[in-house]
């Protein structure tokens, strides 16, 4: 009905508004729809693309950079024709709409906007072009502006150019624009794809293909001041993005970003690589460049500057080097990141003006200051390091760096097995670096002793193992005399990987944040002095209101959390969390209760089938059309998965069809292995999954189906408790 109506309101509006078209609209047109190449005009699709959906004929992105020194002029555009051949493409090409600052319709990236102008056409089988004057209109909702494109067809082609007019000022001379990053693969095949890049001087472009994507080339402009830098694809086929998968690691891809420097000066404090001459495209990044740029960015702080740290290792007694750097994480981890939470929340919401900590004992840090940071606390306590540089898995290879904002800088302190820091988050671990980091390619940075980088190699970082990255969990059930229900104690435990995350799901970050000021006796900022004013005291009472409104949401979204994770909906759910082990590689533990009504359980006559593979969670069922598949598989890090499951069989009640809970699939590239018993009156069975690997090759996900079914076929299976004969 809410489409329909809009479809109505849509064309009623172009009646009314047809020769309504302003003049920069009829340019447009004119622009976009008559001055086209004859490849945006085509209406002819391969043969092979018959079947298809849809098929993009024609697909052209265009960014411009110029400025006159008080403005940067940035227009924009995305010009795409379609052949709808389906009636699910019409349906998903039907709607178009927008958000300021964000996507538009197919793709289109808008920077600033300014003025936004819209052209839809649609052309009929027999020729008949209708144009949609609706580049004023649009129906607003939920801040998204929404378009219905009426009277589509199968058969139809529908051509639509966005132009969008934006600028920004230049008040500082200096502006980084967003970086893009595309495959050139759509969900659609395309015949034809085009994306342009023109910048003026005063512009740095870095810009480049991957993947064997067509190289880019330059094309001459009207202007001797501009450049211009186009990629040129035509015959791409559709990809369906499968699960576990990074595009821009294999997909063709295309990368760019582009600055505005208007001084020498705004050049120097660029956070990008440079181009050696504005408006000439950079298409890599050296060896020798990666230790020109952070040669000069990375610097040990002092001892001064570390004092603190060093103060609270020599009261603690801490003299192994490893350790020292453990804990020192840890002591930062509160001092300088997690307990300006509550700073934060105090200003946000009124509570206080002027929040301040009670201490000095902090640093302000981003990302060059805690590499320089922790390498000044390495340099007092005497502790070899190196500079990592990297990239995450996901960005595609450090080879293929482009884009500085797709950095990662860390430290590498080079005890016998090696210690890697990369940045802080509430609940780092020394001991494992992002996960999307594992196995990549890197540089090195050598540092010397008197803390100079004077080179740079490359490196593989280290990979954790299945072992390593384990959630173990124990299951506890009791089912009711009538089966009707079941009380279910769950304890799980969490180490590597699954440790961070479970940290952040299970844990309300007053209680980290309290166990933390208790761990480092430090004070709340509202708590500085011995004795509160009433000004303090209603700080602190604001501060913990607040505090149970969030918990009230964390735990509602926690047992949301876990119903979906077994499919069913708890009753009295609640959780304690055992041991957060957050000062030690020692396993997160949590504690579960709930009950599970209804669910589960089906009567067959005096007997029960009770489904007793959902006690391992959801299991990943693999559909027909993924398994074929051409393209590298990417789960972060090896992991394992194990379920210890205890039934109490009621009286009166006998288990049948063990047997199907036994089951051993294993290879090279991971394995399920399950097993079942009974023993005085419990039903007890086991299962363990594994992830042998981080990533797979396409040929390997052969040999990962057998046991990915095999552990989704355990999560089906049902036994039946059967009714003993009185």
């Amino acid at each position: 009905m809410f489409k329909n109506y809009i479809a109505q309101l849509v064309l009623f509006l172009f009646v009314i508004t047809a020769t309504a078209q302003s003049k920069e609209e009829q340019s447009l047109q004119q622009q976009f729809w008559q001055e086209g190449t004859p490849a945006s005009k085509t209406l002819e699709i391969p043969e092979k693309w018959k079947n298809e959906s849809a098929v993009i004929l024609y697909l052209s992105e265009y960014y411009g950079f110029t400025n006159n020194g008080k403005k940067m002029y940035n227009p924009s555009s995305i010009h795409q024709r379609v052949k709808l051949q389906d009636k699910a493409a019409v349906e998903y090409f039907s709607e178009f709409e927008y958000k300021k600052d964000q996507k538009i319709g197919f793709g289109l990236v808008n920077f600033s906007r300014e003025k936004t102008t819209i052209g839809i056409k649609i052309i009929k089988q027999d020729g008949t072009e209708n144009i949609l004057n609706i580049s004023e209109e649009s129906i607003l909702q939920d801040d998204t502006n929404k378009l219905a494109i009426p009277g589509l067809e199968v058969g139809d082609v529908l051509d639509i150019f966005i132009y969008e007019d934006d600028y920004l000022k230049a008040f500082s001379g200096y502006h980084e624009y967003d970086p893009q990053e595309k495959v050139l693969s759509t969900v659609y095949p395309v015949s034809y794809r085009k994306l342009s890049v023109e910048v003026e001087n005063d512009y740095f472009l870095n810009m480049e293909s991957f993947n064997g994507a067509p190289k880019i080339k330059e094309e001459k402009t009207d202007r001797r001041a501009t450049r211009k830098y186009v990629l040129e694809a035509t015959d791409i086929e559709t990809i369906e993005f499968p699960r576990w998968y990074y595009p821009l690691t294999e997909l063709h891809a295309i990368k760019f970003q582009v600055v505005f420097a208007l001084k020498n000066s705004n050049e120097a404090r660029a956070n990008v690589f440079l181009s050696e001459k504005d408006a000439v495209r950079k298409g890599s990044v050296s060896k020798e460049e990666i230790l020109d740029y952070y040669g000069g960015r990375f610097d040990t702080d002092s001892r001064r500057d570390v004092k603190d740290v060093l103060k609270y290792l020599e009261k603690k007694g801490i003299t192994n080097k490893r350790e020292q750097m453990e804990q020192a994480l840890y002591y930062i981890r509160h001092k300088s990141y997690n307990r300006f939470v509550e700073l934060v929340l105090a200003s946000d919401k009124g509570i206080s003006n002027y929040p301040m900590l009670c201490d000095k004992d902090y640093v302000v840090l981003n990302e060059n200051r805690f590499v320089n940071y922790m390498s000044g606390l390495a340099k007092q306590l005497e502790i070899d390091y190196d500079i990592i540089v990297a990239t995450p898995e996901y960005e595609g290879s450090i080879d293929d760096l482009l884009i500085r904002k797709n950095v990662a800088h860390g430290l590498r302190f080079n005890f016998p097995k090696p210690l890697y820091f990369f940045d802080l988050s509430p609940h780092v671990q020394p001991d494992y670096f992002p996960k999307y980091l594992e196995g990549t390619k890197v540089f090195k940075l050598n540092v010397k002793k008197n803390r100079k980088i004077d080179d740079v190699l490359y490196d593989t970082l280290p990979v954790t193992t299945a072992a390593e990255n384990a959630t173990v969990v124990q299951n506890n059930i009791t089912l009711s005399a009538d089966f009707k229900s079941m009380e279910l104690e769950r304890n799980s435990q969490f180490t590597g990987h699954f440790k961070t995350e479970a940290l952040n799901t299970y844990l309300f970050f007053s209680d980290y944040i309290n166990e933390e000021f208790a761990h480092y006796d430090t004070k709340h900022f509202y708590a500085c002095s011995k004795k509160q004013n009433k000004s303090n005291t209603e700080i602190q009472n604001k501060i913990e209101a607040l505090y149970a409104t969030y918990r009230e949401e964390h735990e509602k979204n926690l047992k949301e959390s876990v119903d979906s994770e077994l499919d069913a909906i708890l009753d009295a759910y609640e959780y304690t969390v055992i041991d957060t082990a957050r000062y030690s590689d020692a396993p997160l533990s949590v504690k579960e209760k709930f009950t599970i009504k209804g669910e589960f359980v089906k009567k067959a006559g005096p007997n029960f089938l009770v489904e007793v593979g959902k006690f391992i969670s959801g299991q990943v069922q693999i559909q027909e059309a993924e398994i074929d598949r051409t393209l590298g598989v990417y789960v972060n890090n090896a992991k394992t998965y194990s379920y210890n499951t205890t039934i109490t069989i009621p009286q009166g009640y006998t288990v049948v069809g063990l047997e199907k809970l036994n089951k051993n699939v294993s290879n090279e590239t991971g394995s399920f292995v399950s097993a079942a018993i009974i023993e005085n009156g419990v039903l007890k069975y086991t299962t363990k999954k594994t992830y042998a690997k981080r990533k797979y090759a396409a040929q390997e996900w052969k040999q990962m189906l057998p046991w990915l079914q095999a552990a989704y076929n355990f999560s089906q299976e049902k036994v039946m408790f059967k009714k003993e004969q009185q």
